[in-house]
C-alpha cells in the first residue's frame, strides 16, 4: 500500500542520514566541523574505492570548490546521490553483471600494467634480487603513483640509490666474509702448528720429569738403604739396651725387696714418732696456753708502767714548769739588782767571790735533779733574791759536774734516780686537776742540728707559747701532750735532744726505747738539711729500720731566707719513706697538725703489731693441724 511503501522510504531515509553521518565522522577524526581531501584519502584502505574515485566523490560534493566539506554538504550531496542511485535500481540483472564483470576487467588490466612498470622500473635499478619481499615496495610505489604521483620520481631515485647502497653493502658483506674465512683457516693452520709444539714440549717435559722420578727414585732407594742399615744398627742398639734393662730390672727387684723391709721398718718408726708428735704438740699447745697469759700479763705490767711513768712524767712536768718560773722570776731579780748604785757594787763582788762556787753546786743539784727537787727547797732560796747572782756559763756547769762527781757530800746529796724520792706527795698535790688517763702513751725523739728549733717547737705544741731567746738545750730535755685521734686519747713524751756533736751519744741510746722519732732541719739553713741522711744513718742503726721518722721543716714563716725548697724535702721523705711537713713554730703553722699525723702512724703501727702478735698466737695450733 502507499503508506507501507512511504513508510519504508522514510526507514531508509533514516538509515541513510545515519550512515552518512557515520561516514562523516570517519572521515573527520579530528573533530574539526569538516573534512579535506586529504582526510578522504585516508579511507583509501577501508573502502573498495581507489584514491582517483575519492577524489572523483570528493570533487562531486564539493559544489563551492573551497577545498572542504561541512556536514550539510556532505548529506545534502549523498541525499541526491541517493536519489539518483534510486533509478537504477530498474536495472535488469544482466546489465548489473556486465557493469559488475567490466569494472573487474578493468581494475585487472590497471593491476597488470602497474605490475609490469613496477617490474620494469626493478629492472632498470637492478633490486630483482635485492629485495627479498618487493611486495611492500611495490604497494609503496603503486600508492605514490595513485596519491602522490609528484613524489614518484623522487621515490625511484631514493629507491635507485638504496638499491645501489644495499649492493655495494652485499659485496663488502662477500669481501669480510671471504677475509673471515681466510683468516679462520689462517688461525686454524696456527692452532694446529701451536697445538703440535705444545704436544711436543708435553712430551719433552714428560721424558725430563720420567728421568728426574728415575733419578730421584734411584736416590731415594740408596737413602733408604743407608736408614735400613742405621735402623739395624739402632735395632742392635736396642736389643742390648733390652738386656741391660732386664739386668736391671731383676736388680732393682731384687732392691725393691730390701726398700720393702725398709719400708716396714720406716712406717713402725713413723708411729713411733707420730705418738711422740702427738705427745709434743699436747705440751706445746699446753705451753702455747701459758704464752699466752704470760704475754698477757706482761702487757697488762707494760701498760701498768707507761701509765705509771707517764703520772711520773706529768706531775714532774708540771714541777719542772713552776720551777722554771721561780728560776725565771730569780733570774729578774738578780738582772735588776745588777742595775744598783756603785756602793753595792763591791759588796755583790765580794759576795759572788765568797758564794760562786756554793751557788754553782746548787745550781748543779738543780740540773741534775731537776725532776726530784721540791717547790720548797727553791723558796728557801729566796732569801738570795735580793744579791745579784752571777750567771755561769755551760762550760762552768760542765766543770761544777766534776767537781761534784769528785765531792762524796755532793753525791750523797744528790738523788741517783727519781725511785730514791718519795714522789707521791708531790703528784698528790696536782691529782684533782690532772686530766684522765690516756688511751695509748708514746715516747718520740726529736732530733736535728743545733739551732733549729726544736725546743721552740716543743714548747709551741705542748705550752702553745713562743720564746725568741730560748737557748740552747743541754743534754735531753722532755715534755707531755695528751691530743685526741681518732676518738683516742693519746700521749706523746716529747724527748728534745741537744743537737751538738758532743751529746750524739746520748740522743742514740734514747733511739733504743723510742716509739718514734722527729728529724728536723732549718728551711733557712742548708747545712741543717744536708745533716738529715746523718741523722737517718744513726736513727736506723740505733732503733732500727722499722720505726716511724717523720721529716719535718722549721721556719716557714721565713720565706725571703729560705735555702731548701720544698720539692727538696719532699723528694728526700720519698726517697726514705718518711712522713714530711713544713711548719713554724713562731707562727705556730702545722705544729698540731704534723704532730697528730705522726700520733696517727704510731696508733696504727701499734694496732698492728698487736694484730700481728694474736695472729702469732694462734698460728701453732694451725701448725699442728696441718702436720697432722
Amino acid at each position: 500500500s502507499a503508506s507501507d511503501t512511504s513508510e519504508t522510504k522514510d526507514v531508509g531515509r533514516n538509515t541513510v542520514q545515519e550512515k552518512t553521518l557515520e561516514f562523516f565522522q570517519m572521515c573527520d577524526m579530528e573533530n574539526k566541523g569538516f573534512i579535506t581531501r586529504r582526510d578522504m584519502q585516508r579511507l583509501n584502505g577501508g573502502l573498495p574505492l581507489s584514491a582517483e574515485e575519492l577524489e572523483n566523490v570528493f570533487d562531486t560534493l564539493d559544489s563551492d570548490s573551497n577545498g572542504f566539506l561541512t556536514l550539510q554538504e556532505f548529506s545534502s550531496g549523498f541525499k541526491e546521490g541517493s536519489q539518483m542511485g534510486e533509478k537504477p535500481q530498474c536495472k535488469s540483472p544482466g546489465e548489473v553483471l556486465y557493469q559488475t564483470q567490466w569494472e573487474d576487467g578493468l581494475r585487472q588490466r590497471e593491476e597488470d600494467e602497474e605490475e609490469k612498470h613496477f617490474s620494469l622500473l626493478m629492472e632498470s635499478l637492478g633490486a630483482n634480487s635485492v629485495f627479498e619481499d618487493p611486495a611492500e615496495v611495490r604497494s609503496l610505489w603503486a600508492q605514490l603513483r595513485r596519491d602522490e604521483p609528484h613524489l614518484l620520481a623522487n621515490f625511484e631515485d631514493f629507491l635507485s640509490r638504496v638499491t645501489s647502497q644495499i649492493i655495494e653493502a652485499n659485496q663488502e658483506k662477500k669481501e669480510m666474509e671471504s677475509a673471515l674465512k681466510r683468516k679462520a683457516a689462517t688461525h686454524d693452520n696456527e692452532i694446529q702448528h701451536l697445538y703440535e709444539e705444545m704436544e711436543q714440549q708435553i712430551k719433552n717435559e714428560k721424558d725430563r720429569i720420567v728421568l728426574q722420578d728415575h733419578e730421584r727414585f734411584l736416590s731415594r732407594c740408596q737413602e733408604m738403604e743407608l736408614q735400613l742399615s742405621g735402623k739395624e744398627r739402632e735395632m742392635e742398639q736396642l736389643f742390648q739396651k733390652q738386656r741391660r734393662l732386664e739386668q736391671q730390672y731383676q736388680d732393682l727387684h731384687s732392691e725393691q725387696h730390701v726398700t720393702k723391709v725398709a719400708n716396714v721398718k720406716l712406717k713402725q718408726t713413723n708411729d713411733e714418732l707420730a705418738r711422740e708428735l702427738d705427745h709434743t704438740s699436747h705440751e706445746l699447745v699446753l705451753a702455747q696456753e701459758q704464752l699466752c697469759l704470760l704475754q698477757e700479763q706482761a702487757t697488762r705490767l707494760h701498760e701498768e708502767k707507761e701509765m705509771e711513768i707517764y703520772r711520773l712524767t706529768e706531775g714532774l712536768q708540771r714541777e719542772r714548769a713552776s720551777l722554771l718560773k721561780q728560776l725565771d722570776l730569780l733570774r729578774y731579780g738578780l738582772r735588776e739588782e745588777q742595775t744598783t748604785s756603785s756602793a753595792r757594787q763591791n759588796l755583790t763582788k765580794r759576795l759572788s767571790q765568797t758564794t760562786c762556787i756554793p751557788q754553782k753546786r746548787g745550781h748543779l743539784q738543780r740540773i741534775i735533779s731537776i725532776e726530784e727537787d721540791h717547790l720548797p727547797h727553791l723558796l728557801q732560796r729566796d732569801q738570795l733574791a735580793r744579791s745579784p747572782l752571777p750567771e755561769c756559763s755551760e762550760t762552768e756547769e760542765t766543770s761544777d759536774n766534776e767537781e761534784m762527781r769528785n765531792d762524796p757530800l755532793m753525791r750523797n746529796e744528790t738523788p741517783t734516780s727519781l725511785r730514791g724520792r718519795p714522789v707521791g706527795k708531790e703528784t698528790s698535790i696536782n691529782d684533782e686537776s690532772a686530766p684522765s688517763l690516756p688511751d695509748r702513751l708514746f715516747k718520740v725523739v726529736m732530733v736535728g742540728n743545733s739551732s733549729v728549733g726544736k725546743t721552740s717547737l716543743l714548747r709551741r705544741f705542748c705550752d702553745d707559747s713562743f720564746h725568741p731567746g730560748t737557748s740552747a738545750t743541754v743534754g735531753i730535755d722532755y715534755s707531755v701532750k695528751t691530743i685526741t685521734v681518732d676518738s683516742s686519747q693519746v700521749a706523746l713524751q716529747m724527748w728534745d735532744t741537744a743537737g751538738q756533736e758532743r751529746y750524739r751519744s746520748i740522743t742514740k741510746q734514747f733511739f733504743r726505747k723510742a716509739d718514734g722519732v722527729v728529724v728536723m732541719y732549718d728551711i733557712t739553713a742548708e747545712q741543717s738539711f744536708t745533716a738529715i741522711r746523718q741523722w737517718l744513718t744513726s736513727i736506723k742503726e740505733s732503733a732500727g729500720e722499722d720505726i716511724p721518722i717523720m721529716l719535718l721543716g722549721n721556719k716557714t714563716d721565713k720565706q725571703m731566707e729560705r735555702q731548701v725548697q720544698h720539692e727538696a724535702g719532699q723528694r728526700l721523705a720519698k726517697e726514705s719513706q718518711l712522713a714530711f711537713f713544713e711548719c713554724s713554730a713562731s707562727s705556730g703553722c702545722n705544729v698540731m697538725e704534723s704532730m697528730v699525723h705522726l700520733a696517727r702512724i704510731l696508733k696504727e703501727q701499734e694496732d698492728r703489731v698487736k694484730e700481728k702478735t694474736i695472729q702469732l698466737v694462734g698460728s701453732p695450733s694451725e701448725k699442728k693441724k696441718s702436720c697432722c
